[in-house]
């Protein structure tokens, strides 16, 4: 009977904080309704030929400049482990489960790096951040998509190829690819 009573207030509370996680990650889809549509995936052949393909990590995908807002966009809402595909014409970001999110070149923005993103913290440039604009119900927003790779030098050639597709005039020559803190 010295259990019962401890046990039962320990679980008691364990379900109400579940039930709270539960109602406010249903407040955040709502709040963040216009975000509801997955990116329009072409076939393969209209996403041109493939410059580089990556198994990473990915962490999460924020309004732009501000990365402690996790969006709720389909197949960018939860972290996991995933591919990017950069083609000619695009980015892939592709997590087992989820709807595939293709960013068509047109909507990348810049290509970075960041040292953290919500919850997640790493060495300084450990993370490759994606600055893009998502077509949502309400209009364009920018937004950045944060990834990190699983292997040595992986960074660096996504990196290169997703600069490759982002007009010269949004990136100086003189630019690095190493971005710190809020998109440019």
């Amino acid at each position: 009977m010295d259990r019962i009573v401890p046990g039962a207030i320990v679980t008691a509370f364990a379900l109400l904080l579940l039930a709270a996680m539960f109602f406010a990650w249903r407040a955040r889809t709502r709040r963040q309704s216009a975000f509801r549509s997955p990116t329009a995936t072409p076939d393969g052949d209209a996403r041109g030929s493939v410059l580089t393909q990556a198994e990473v990590l990915y962490v999460a995908t924020t309004t732009a400049g501000n990365p402690l807002d996790r969006l709720t966009i389909p197949g960018l809402a939860f972290r996991g482990r995933g591919v990017v595909t950069v083609t000619t014409l695009g980015v892939s970001i592709s997590i087992p489960g989820e709807p595939e999110t293709y960013i068509e070149a047109s909507h990348l923005r810049s290509v970075g790096t960041s040292t953290w993103a919500i919850d997640r913290v790493v060495e300084t440039g450990g993370l490759v951040r994606l600055d893009w604009t998502y077509e949502s119900a309400d209009g364009p927003v920018d937004v950045e998509s944060y990834v990190r790779a699983t292997a040595l030098g992986v960074a660096n050639r996504l990196i290169e190829a997703t600069n490759s597709l982002i007009p010269q005039a949004a990136h100086p020559a003189d630019a690095s690819p190493q971005q710190e803190g809020p998109s440019s």
